[in-house]
């Protein structure tokens, strides 16, 4: 375990039998970033696996129409994020591929994402005392909505925003490209007790970020140096599974902490194991 900074932690991490394990139990490493930290696990995938799933997302979004429609969180769809949300009233701008149905995708593709996803989910489950399995469930309850998101280069971003602690409890943020290489510029910040963390520069290729769920948060803009294109596969790459119920209740549109206000303890919430 490494202190990088004021509420930045770093671990060691590694694949095993699928399975992500780190240089702390799981208790532990929960406890930290409920403190709260940002952690950042390090060395989890290898470079070569999460090349392929930033590979296989282009090939397969290249020949599926763009959602025009509002999400109807069943399906597999990619969607330019162009717009103000309603409630935060935070802007952003990236190319989001969301798979709620991957038994429908081609095989391989299947595979691939599963490769990554799968591992992510039993993580997020060991953390949090959970037994949650990929996959739609019913009406009412939570479910995780894989997700892979491209942030182009020449102004990308997602602003500053929050969500309910519960029933996620803990953020997960999985980078599929290394700074400093396919990206030089946009991380993701946080705010906790007066203090802002940046994680650029920090996130290499195959680390995991772990961060408390309603910490203020933002993705920072990828530099205007560079020319914007929705067709250009340059910028950062990351994968996430959000666990929420989208029919539940949304965040609130007044932020849950700031500058000057301490986090809020809350208990976890357990979810029904399947």
């Amino acid at each position: 375990m490494k202190k990088v900074a004021d509420y930045l932690i770093t671990l060691e991490g590694r694949l095993e039998n699928g399975e992500i394990v780190t240089e702390l139990p799981y208790e532990e490493v929960m406890q930290l970033v409920n403190e709260p930290n940002v952690v950042i696990v390090k060395n989890i995938f290898p470079a070569d696996l999460l090349k392929r799933v930033i590979n296989e997302t282009l090939n397969w979004s290249n020949q599926e129409p763009l959602r025009q429609e509002p999400d109807d969180f069943i399906s597999n769809a990619h969607k330019h994020r162009l717009h103000i949300s309603n409630i935060q009233q935070a802007p952003q701008l990236f190319h989001d591929h969301t798979f709620d149905n991957i038994p429908a995708l081609e095989p391989d593709f299947q595979q691939t994402l599963l490769s990554v996803f799968t591992p992510m989910t039993r993580f997020w489950n060991r953390l949090t005392g959970n037994a949650v399995p990929l996959g739609i469930r019913a009406k009412g309850k939570p479910y995780f909505h894989p997700q892979i998101t491209h942030y182009p280069l020449g102004g990308s971003f997602f602003g500053r925003h929050w969500h309910p602690l519960n029933p996620q409890q803990v953020g997960v943020i999985l980078a599929l490209n290394q700074y400093g290489q396919d990206y030089h510029s946009g991380g993701t910040g946080y705010i906790i007790n007066d203090t802002i963390i940046e994680t650029e520069g920090h996130q290499n290729v195959g680390d995991m970020i772990l961060f408390r769920y309603d910490l203020p948060h933002w993705v920072s803009p990828s530099s205007f140096a560079d020319r914007f294109s929705w067709d250009d596969p340059k910028g950062r790459w990351v994968a996430i599974i959000p666990f929420y119920d989208p029919w539940g209740t949304p965040a609130p549109s007044q932020e849950p902490q700031g500058w000057k206000t301490q986090i809020t303890v809350t208990e976890p919430q357990l979810t029904e194991a399947e």
